[in-house]
């Protein structure tokens, strides 16, 4: 149903949405155009704004009025910042706050050394315990790599033997995000445990095929996984315990990465080595495009974390800009 504009600017609305349309935007813009300028139509109408002039105290009661993130704001102001052009253009006065900066408050969730013993218990319980499931059975192998090296679900469930280098202890990462291949060590124990995952005849492993497979020999999907994880969680009673309304992510299997990076940071510091030096070295092995990405791991649980933040934020106050990169 086509949208029926009522304010002072319901002319100059429709006529901006005909023009954008012209640069062939894709549905998704295009609707959300309407949907902010249809918002934003409805708000004049309940000002009774009697005169066509736009200011910066209009649009910062207008923006007031959503419950949504300081991100969804911005986004709508953006969108108006465009239709303001197209009214200055017509000789309309406009007078426009500036885009914010908006700063992260993504918290990444951290598994405590309590929850990850509980996790590899549980994992390796219910590979004993169903014998009949390949992928219960092979998930605590998954499980450890996730932990032990910090990839991506969807890094760990292509690999092939081909990837694996049980000599040396390295991984190549093929099917790494934005395009990036890298190689990354394990530890020895790990190391140590896929040794036997491979020879092991429970498994029935090929030469050059996938480390974890379906009874087809093809890549499982990552779903099957996630719904393992989950089942262990909902097990151990492992809970959301943050509490901020937006940016929040709580425990889920991505969150191993996280548990992983601060780790990582945790040890290179009581062995004595310089923060600043560890970070880029880290930012590389998980496969970052920038130091930024790997800031926004370091905002783990407060509660559990207190003296690591201390150590973290002492570093980085002032290193990082506040515009939030997200990674998954």
């Amino acid at each position: 149903m086509e949208v029926m504009y009522r304010s002072i600017f319901k002319d100059d609305i429709a006529s901006f949405l005909d023009i954008y349309k012209l640069s062939k935007p894709s549905d998704k813009e295009y609707k959300a155009y309407k949907s902010t300028l249809s918002d934003f139509d409805s708000f004049l109408v309940i000002e009774g704004l009697a005169e066509k002039k736009i200011d910066e105290d209009l649009i910062k009661r207008w923006l007031d009025g959503f419950d949504v993130h300081q991100r969804t704001k911005k986004s709508k102001l953006s969108r108006i910042r465009r239709f303001a052009g197209y009214l200055f253009t017509l000789d309309i006065q406009v007078d426009l706050p500036e885009l914010p900066r908006v700063t992260s408050d993504f918290a990444p969730y951290v598994f405590t050394k309590e929850e990850m013993a509980q996790m590899f218990d549980m994992a390796d319980d219910l590979a004993l315990t169903s014998p009949n499931s390949r992928v219960v059975a092979e998930f605590p192998v998954l499980l450890r790599i996730l932990y032990g090296c910090g990839l991506r679900l969807g890094e760990a469930t292509p690999l092939t033997w081909d990837d694996v280098d049980l000599d040396s202890g390295v991984i190549t990462v093929r099917m790494a995000k934005n395009q990036k291949q890298r190689l990354v060590p394990m530890g020895v124990e790990l190391t140590r445990i896929l040794k036997l995952y491979r020879t092991s005849p429970c498994y029935e492993m090929e030469e050059h095929g996938f480390l974890f497979k379906t009874d087809e020999g093809k890549p499982r999907t990552l779903g099957a996984y996630w719904k393992v994880f989950s089942t262990i969680l909902c097990e151990l009673g492992i809970k959301n315990l943050q509490t901020a309304k937006y940016g929040s992510r709580g425990p889920c299997i991505h969150s191993l990465r996280h548990t992983f990076t601060i780790n990582s940071l945790l040890k290179a510091e009581s062995e004595g080595r310089d923060f600043m030096e560890t970070v880029p070295f880290l930012s590389t092995y998980l496969g970052h495009e920038s130091l930024m990405q790997t800031d926004v791991y370091l905002k783990a649980r407060h509660e559990l974390y207190t003296e690591a933040h201390a150590i973290i934020e002492d570093y980085t106050q002032g290193v990082f800009p506040d515009d939030e990169v997200c990674d998954e």
